[in-house]
């Protein structure tokens, strides 16, 4: 019984971070739709939030009391494990090539579909980035490096520096920056409708920004599935891949997207909510 709940454990997380991520862009996109959210909105960010802390529960209680040695699990890998890590390898290598045959398929689907209906083509815009940005994510996080630095050359001298890298390691925990920020946004927006203030998320018209709340809220989800991904990968098997020890590298290259996309979707959030503070 024990085993099967770690078994799951995985795929819990993985449903409590989509539950969170849907509703949240669900909530960011209809919000000129709504005068008062429903409250089952409310209960769906409980929900995820609640899958997730039972997942990372079960995981870190079978890391501290069952410990496993990465060396032995990968000599003791399957068969079907080992292809399935093959055809990650594979698909990351020629990932231009099948991106590209992807692309021309996608573009091909959208400008026929908007022959048709216009409408439903732009609508399936976004689901379609967002399906993109999730198996791009899965095979950068699953695919074995051939190379990686070790932990020496990114441990910083600073011991302030080096706690709050422990703090952000996904490797151990899966609540990234990315998550707390977009639940933050959602939660503004939700709290915004419940207490009368109206945000300006510049949908339409000449953008304050680059980009507006809407759209870097849904850049984020994408890096917060990531970061999921990652902490997975490091923890258990998943999707018939065999647990790895993920490198310091590939860690670094997510933070340094954290610091892009996070970094400006806080100032456009910030600016946000003190415009509307200040104005009403």
């Amino acid at each position: 019984m024990r085993l099967i709940v770690y078994k799951a454990s995985p795929y819990v997380l993985m449903v409590g971070i989509f539950i969170i991520i849907l509703d949240g862009i669900w909530v960011v996109k209809t919000y000129d739709s709504y005068d008062v959210y429903p409250k089952e909105t409310f209960l769906l960010l409980l929900l995820g939030a609640c899958l997730m802390i039972l997942a990372y529960g079960t995981l870190y209680i079978r890391r501290k009391h069952l410990t496993p040695d990465l060396n032995k699990i990968k000599d003791t890998e399957s068969e079907e494990e080992t292809n399935s890590q093959l055809f990650v390898n594979r698909m990351w290598e020629q990932r231009e090539t099948v991106g590209g045959k992807l692309l021309l398929f996608v573009l091909t689907f959208l400008a026929l579909l908007a022959i048709f209906d216009w409408g439903l083509a732009l609508n399936m815009l976004q689901p379609i980035l967002f399906v993109g940005m999730i198996i791009y994510s899965f095979f950068y996080i699953m695919h074995d490096d051939t190379e990686d630095a070790s932990e020496d050359e990114f441990r910083p001298k600073s011991n302030i520096m080096l706690i709050f890298l422990r703090l952000i390691d996904y490797r151990t925990h899966p609540f990234s920056i990315g998550l707390f920020l977009f639940t933050g946004i959602v939660l503004t927006l939700l709290l915004a409708k419940h207490f009368d203030f109206n945000l300006s998320l510049e949908t339409g018209g000449n953008p304050r920004y680059v980009m507006s709340l809407p759209t870097s809220a849904f850049i984020l989800s994408g890096l917060t599935v990531a970061c999921g991904l990652f902490y997975i990968s490091q923890q258990c098997h998943f999707l018939g891949l065999s647990q790895k020890n993920r490198g310091t590298y590939k860690l670094f290259q997510i933070h340094f997207y954290e610091i892009i996309i996070c970094g400006a979707t806080f100032f456009i959030w910030l600016t946000v909510v003190v415009l509307t503070w200040v104005i009403g």
